[in-house]
C-alpha cells in the first residue's frame, strides 16, 4: 500500500504520491492540501531517520517490517489529524457515519457498511495510527489491504 511507485522500497516519492493522491481525491483547497503534504513530508523524514538502517535513502520491506510497531510518531499523528479535520466537514469535532463513509469512498475508493455513530478526533487518530503501525486490526481500514 505504501510503495506507490512499485519499486519494492519506500521513499519520498511514494509518500509524496500518497499525499498528492489523497489531496486530489478529497479535493482539498489551500491550506488543507499544504498541511497534508507537509505532514507526509515530515512523516517521511521520521521514517527515514528511524528505519533506513543501511543509509541508502530508502526503506526496504525488511527495514519497515522490523520497526513497524514504532512508526506512530508525531508526523504520522499530524497526518491523521489533517485527515480528521478535512473529514469533519461541519466542524463539530466528531466525524459522523456519513462523513466517515465519504472519506473512505473518496480517499480510498472503499465503501464502508459497518460504520455507525460518531468518531472523535482521538479515536480516529488512534485507529489510523494502529492500522499504519500494524498494531491491531481495524474494521474500516482492513479492506485497504485486500488489494495490496
Amino acid at each position: 500500500m505504501l510503495d506507490q511507485t512499485g519499486d519494492g522500497h519506500l521513499d519520498w516519492p511514494d509518500l509524496a504520491a500518497m499525499a498528492r493522491d489523497l489531496a486530489t481525491r478529497l479535493d482539498l483547497d489551500e491550506p488543507e492540501e499544504t498541511r497534508l503534504y507537509d505532514a507526509f513530508a515530515a512523516w517521511w523524514r521520521e521514517l527515514q531517520a528511524a528505519l533506513d538502517t543501511d543509509g541508502d535513502g530508502r526503506v526496504s520491506a525488511g527495514e519497515y517490517a522490523a520497526a513497524v510497531p514504532s512508526l506512530a510518531g508525531p508526523a504520522l499523528i499530524r497526518a491523521a489529524e489533517v485527515l480528521f479535520d478535512v473529514t469533519d466537514k461541519d466542524g463539530s469535532g466528531t466525524i459522523d457515519a456519513d462523513e466517515y463513509r465519504a472519506l473512505f469512498r473518496t480517499a480510498f475508493h472503499r465503501d464502508l457498511s459497518t460504520v455507525d455513530g460518531t468518531c472523535g478526533r482521538s479515536a480516529f487518530v488512534g485507529d489510523f495510527l494502529s492500522f499504519m503501525a500494524g498494531r491491531r486490526t481495524s474494521t474500516p481500514y482492513d479492506p485497504l489491504l485486500a488489494d495490496a
